[in-house]
């Protein structure tokens, strides 16, 4: 079997990360290789399946990457996580879907680009003083931003900027980010898998690495993957991997995100992980002989979740 892990131009070999899992699969006679996801030198029907990891350019150039997803649907090759799935991911407002099925999510307001709301307006009618805004599309803290009411003059005109360029979200800072960070859960076929805890620098709020953050292995209470695995539960099957973050607030998970198209799944902070991340695409890789595909569906703004 050859599998593809899919990549981006800034990286076009696989991560330290992914060689992990890379070195389980060809135990089992699985062949391995990456590819660029907008090469054109690359023929993706070689390949049995193809696995998202490092697209990590995907929220610079959402069009581009859409159409090739379009492509590989059209090209009938196994993608995972399957396309609809990952269209549906790539624009946060999935967050309003997941919050109109009952779980506690950040709360979170969309302006859609080029509306001339002022970012103090926005606050003023949600009745926050502190709050991170964001594109909707965005990923690894990318014109991620947070503003409290008595930075408006300088936050503003950033704010403004953004809005005339993309659709942004406005969402209210949760301290528990900085005082005690934001779990990531990691769930390979519908199973979780382990967890880290993401923690920022001092005098920063994003706990990404490329921010400074720190990353540690961390085991969240069973109370805690439980609320997970009932997030994870809504997605329609298959899908591969899943990365539930999320913050604890008042003993309960508050989701920030759940990561779909290209997070990092931590597997050097777990000696199994790499070995359950590669079971898992066996499952999936031996266990179906045709594509798989998720068919969406047109659904209303509240109930978005691809069939």
């Amino acid at each position: 079997m050859r599998i593809a892990f899919v990549t981006y131009r800034a990286l076009p070999q696989l991560s330290e990360d992914d060689r992990l899992a890379v070195t389980e699969l060809r135990r089992h006679a699985i062949e391995v290789e990456s590819a660029v996801w907008d090469s054109p030198l690359v023929d993706w029907t070689v390949y049995d399946a193809l696995v998202l990891r490092s697209t990590w350019d995907y929220h610079l150039r959402a069009p581009e990457f859409e159409r090739w997803l379009a492509l590989i649907e059209h090209l009938g090759v196994p993608l995972w996580n399957p396309a609809p799935l990952v269209r549906w991911n790539m624009d946060k407002r999935y967050l309003h879907d997941l919050a109109a099925r009952g779980f506690p999510t950040v709360e979170t307001l969309v302006l859609e680009k080029g509306s001339t709301a002022t970012l103090g307006h926005v606050m003023e009618l949600a009745g926050w003083r502190d709050v991170v805004y964001k594109p909707a599309i965005s990923a690894s803290g990318y014109r991620t931003a947070r503003a409290t009411i008595d930075q408006l003059p300088q936050s503003s005109q950033e704010f403004s900027a953004l809005l005339a360029e993309r659709d942004v979200l406005v969402q209210p800072f949760v301290p528990e980010i900085v005082t005690d960070g934001e779990w990531s859960m990691l769930f390979f076929h519908g199973q979780f898998s382990h967890a880290v805890k993401k923690r920022a620098t001092r005098a920063e709020f994003r706990v990404q690495t490329e921010h400074g953050g720190v990353t540690t292995n961390e085991v969240p209470r069973a109370a805690l993957i439980a609320q997970a695995e009932q997030v994870v539960a809504q997605l329609p099957a298959p899908w591969l991997f899943a990365r539930v973050d999320a913050c604890e607030v008042a003993g309960r998970l508050v989701l920030m995100e759940v990561e779909l198209v290209e997070p990092s799944l931590f597997l050097a902070h777990d000696p199994s992980a790499p070995r359950r991340f590669a079971a898992a695409i066996r499952q999936l890789a031996w266990g179906r002989k045709t594509p798989l595909s998720v068919t969406p569906r047109s659904l209303a703004p509240s109930d978005g979740l691809p069939a």
